[in-house]
């Protein structure tokens, strides 16, 4: 059974920092899982390295969230109501 070493050496590879890179990485996992017969031992390093992956996706977007609640005092709304304000102004 041949090894798709770009996403089965899970412990070989750091973790990236970018939002996109980590995404894209996640996404090649998915589709490794999807379309190929994996190994038991495979599977389980595929697994874990995509949920790694999910965890920083997940916390990117969690502090981009922040942000934008920051950035607007903290005062969310619904986007509709958003663009209707700014035509207001």
């Amino acid at each position: 059974m041949s090894e798709d070493k770009s996403v089965l050496h899970v412990e070989q590879q750091e973790l990236p920092e970018q939002f996109e890179v980590a995404m894209k990485e996640l996404q090649a996992i998915v589709q490794s899982m999807e379309n190929q017969v994996l190994s038991l031992d495979e599977a389980l390093k595929a697994y874990e390295r995509g949920m790694l992956l999910s965890r920083i996706c997940q916390q990117k977007l969690d502090d981009a969230q922040l942000q934008v609640q920051v950035l607007q005092d903290n005062q969310l709304r619904p986007l509709a109501q958003a663009e209707q304000d700014g035509e207001d102004e």
